[in-house]
Formats: C-alpha cells, sequence, structure tokens
C-alpha cells in the first residue's frame, strides 16, 4: 500500500496533537487534584459524586441547625438556672420576713429586696437571644413576653404583669426526621407555660369595634407581686391574700416554690434536648467525613499514578516530535 508524503504528515500530526491533548489533560488534572475535570470526563461517576455531593449539603445544613439549636438551648438553660437562683434567693427572703420580731422598717427593706428580683426576673424573663428575638415568647419572638400594666383596656381594674407571647413552641430541623423544641412558651391553653399564663383568656384587638387587645395573666409574677406586697406595711392594707393564706410569707414561698418546679421541668427538658443534640451532632459528623471519603474516592486524583502516567505521556510526546522531526527531513536531494 503507497502512503503519501501528506498522509505521512496528516496521520502525524494527528498523533501528535492527540499525545498534546492527553499529556495537557493530565497537567490539568494534576493542577486541580482532581479526576474529573468536566462531567463528561466521566458521566457515571459524575453522576454519583453529584448525588454525593447534595446528600453531603443537606446533612452539613442538618449539622448548622444543630449548633444553632445548641446555641439556643443553652442560652435558654442559662437563663433558666438563673431564675432559679432569683428564686431561691426570694424565698429565702420570704422567710425573713415572717419573723415576727421584725419592725415595719425592717419589713420595708425586704420587701424593696423583693421588688428588686421580681424585676430581675421580669428582665430574665424579657431576655433575648444573639439575633434580638425573645427566648419565651412562642411564635411571637419580636415580642416582649412580660409586661406590667394595664392588660384588657379596662382602666377600672388593676395594673397586673400580663403576657404577650403566644402558646407556640418554635421548633428546628435537626434531622431527616426529627425536629426539636427550641424554644420555651410563657402559656398554655387553660394556664400553663413558663409564667402560669392562660393563652386561652387572649382575645386580639377589634378595629372595627375599637377594642384593644386582652392579655393573659402572667400569674406566677402577680402572685408575687401579691406577696410582696403584703410584705411591705405601707402596701399591706390594700392587699387580699388568696382564701387559705393569712400569711404573706407562707403565700409567697409557695408561689416561689411552684415558680422554680415549673422552670425546673422545662429546664429538665431542655437538659434531655441539649443531650440528644449532642449525638445527633456526633452522628452528623461521622456521616459528614463517610460522605468526605466517598467523594474523595470518586473525585480526587492519585497523584503518584498521575505523576508517572505525565511522565510517560511526555516521554511519548518528546518521541513522536523527534521521530516526525526525522520523517519530515527526509528528501531524495540528499542523495543526488
Amino acid at each position: 500500500m503507497r502512503i503519501s508524503t501528506s498522509q505521512i504528515f496528516d496521520r502525524n500530526i494527528v498523533a501528535l496533537q492527540n499525545n498534546q491533548a492527553q499529556l495537557t489533560q493530565t497537567q490539568l488534572q494534576v493542577a486541580s487534584g482532581k479526576k474529573m475535570l468536566k462531567p463528561s470526563d466521566d458521566p457515571v461517576r459524575a453522576a454519583r459524586s453529584l448525588e454525593l455531593q447534595q446528600s453531603q449539603s443537606v446533612n452539613q445544613q442538618f449539622l448548622a441547625n444543630i449548633g444553632y439549636a445548641k446555641d439556643q438551648l443553652a442560652l435558654t438553660d442559662t437563663r433558666l438556672s438563673t431564675m432559679t437562683d432569683t428564686l431561691q434567693y426570694m424565698r429565702q427572703q420570704f422567710i425573713k420576713a415572717g419573723n415576727g420580731g421584725l419592725s415595719a422598717q425592717d419589713k420595708a427593706a425586704i420587701a424593696s429586696d423583693l421588688r428588686s428580683q421580681l424585676d430581675n426576673l421580669v428582665a430574665l424573663a424579657n431576655s433575648k437571644d444573639g439575633q434580638g428575638e425573645y427566648l419565651f415568647s412562642g411564635y411571637k419572638n419580636d415580642t416582649a413576653p412580660i409586661a406590667f400594666g394595664d392588660h384588657d383596656g379596662d382602666a377600672t381594674t388593676p395594673d397586673v404583669y400580663y403576657y404577650q407571647g403566644d402558646a407556640g413552641t418554635r421548633q428546628m430541623q435537626v434531622g431527616p426526621e426529627r425536629r426539636m423544641d427550641i424554644g420555651i412558651p410563657g402559656s398554655a391553653a387553660g394556664g400553663g407555660g413558663l409564667f402560669e399564663a392562660d393563652q386561652s383568656a387572649y382575645v386580639p384587638a377589634d378595629p372595627t369595634l375599637g377594642t384593644p387587645a386582652t392579655y393573659p395573666s402572667a400569674e406566677f409574677f402577680n402572685r408575687l407581686k401579691t406577696a410582696i406586697d403584703a410584705i411591705d406595711p405601707a402596701t399591706a392594707a390594700t392587699v387580699t391574700l388568696p382564701p387559705g393564706y393569712t400569711d404573706p410569707t407562707g403565700y409567697g414561698l409557695d408561689t416561689a416554690d411552684a415558680f422554680m418546679e415549673r422552670v425546673a421541668l422545662y429546664q429538665s427538658k431542655v437538659g434531655s434536648q441539649r443531650a440528644e443534640l449532642d449525638s445527633l451532632d456526633f452522628a452528623g459528623q461521622a456521616i459528614d467525613e463517610q460522605y468526605a471519603t466517598a467523594r474523595s474516592r470518586i473525585e480526587d486524583l492519585d497523584y503518584n499514578e498521575a505523576l508517572s502516567r505525565l511522565a510517560q505521556q511526555q516521554l511519548v510526546l518528546q518521541a513522536a516530535q523527534q521521530s516526525f522531526a526525522r520523517v519530515a527531513n527526509l528528501s531524495l536531494f540528499e542523495y543526488l
């Protein structure tokens, strides 16, 4: 079979181009550290890599949610612990106020101290997180949960502590099938929540009738206020204790104990949730490592193999270039 000069040139050019393309491909792989530079290099592996990447992204979002939930619950736990400490101190002051040998001035001083502690409790109840959202307002996390004043728009009713939030419990998706509570509402239907507020007493404002909203009473705060006012000689005459109580000390102690029991109930729940989040975080981190390992097997380059291949391709290209140069220089005129 005869091979023309043009065929020799064409075939050598094609061979050189192929060798150059293979060498360039390997150089790009070495530079990027990836086996596949584009999906068409290996469609099957590329599809599997994309599936793993998507699964890993979802898992990493769960890990981010777990981190946010842990921070939120840690802050909540701290506030609940401080509430307990404050209530413990108030309990001691109520006991001190029961001393029959105290003068009116002594009782007034204790009452003043207790009012300061009650203000501290209100401040703790109105705590915010790092994003400026209230911890204990339910879904209404842009509204301070506890306020003092007119709760129903009726000027004839006395001012009270009332709850402005709702009974909703905020949640966070921390796993494929796990949503966790990250908030504590201050009320519940029929009474309850952290602050013993009856959410069913809430009546929204009606602009057409011009009636204001009616908010539920925050019972724990109002009971503590009643006990404190009954201790203070300046206000004791205006206070009527509930049936069954003749001594403000006993009423204050029972209220403080009930409040602490409610706080302890939610604190126990928060502690259990934090332990579960630690387990979910550990499992999520392990899964993330598994995804990363699986993706590495598919995507990452074996440098030993690639560098060996690169050296081989460079040698082949150089040999092809030198061979072509020798053939291209062949001429009959050299022998004439």
